[in-house]
């Protein structure tokens, strides 16, 4: 099984950085692939804009969609999007790992997933996968 886990929290001696520790050795004790996406020693920006894209569909007026749309059909995201987005379709398993910040995702995860969730590279989901 390829797992990939996402984690976000800026200090690694947190107890969010210890499961996310014990998440890697544990899955590769069990014969697993594991990638993973530490957002903030990447220093992942999650400011979802222009920078998403090496191509540009209409440099008059910005559509998120319509950008988006456009790099999947040309190979047209930024790198570090397109990174992400392999690790993504690659894996059977994702895990996030990250804080309970005022009851939601830390702007970092947040940001990596708008950066990353985009319409056009929905895959139709077969019955059972999830």
């Amino acid at each position: 099984m390829n797992a990939f886990i996402v984690y976000a929290h800026a200090e690694p001696k947190s107890l969010n950085g210890a499961v996310f520790r014990r998440a890697q050795d544990t899955l590769r004790a069990a014969g697993h692939t594991v990638q993973v996406s530490d957002l903030y020693s990447m220093r992942f920006d999650p400011v979802s804009d222009r920078r998403n894209f090496a191509s540009v569909k209409n440099a008059e007026f910005f559509k998120q969609q319509i950008e988006e749309m456009h790099a999947t059909e040309v190979g047209g995201f930024a790198p570090d999007v397109e990174a992400e987005l392999r690790k993504m379709e690659s894996c059977d398993l994702m895990i996030w790992q990250f804080p309970l910040w005022w009851f939601g995702l830390p702007g970092i995860l947040k940001g990596w997933a708008a950066r990353l969730r985009n319409l056009a590279n929905e895959r139709p989901v077969e019955v059972g996968e999830y």
